[in-house]
C-alpha cells in the first residue's frame, strides 16, 4: 500500500539521518497506530 511504502521511506530516511534504532522503532510504532486514521479506516 501507499501507507506502507511512506512508512518504508520514513525509515530509510531516518537511517540515513542517523537516527538510532530505538527512535526509530518508536517514531514508526506512533506512526502505525495513525494508521486507520490517516487513511480513514
Amino acid at each position: 500500500s501507499h501507507f506502507d511504502a511512506i512508512v518504508k521511506h520514513l525509515s530509510e530516511s531516518m537511517a540515513v539521518a542517523g537516527v538510532s534504532a530505538d527512535d526509530t522503532k518508536a517514531a514508526l510504532d506512533k506512526v502505525s497506530n495513525l494508521k486507520p486514521a490517516i487513511l480513514n479506516k
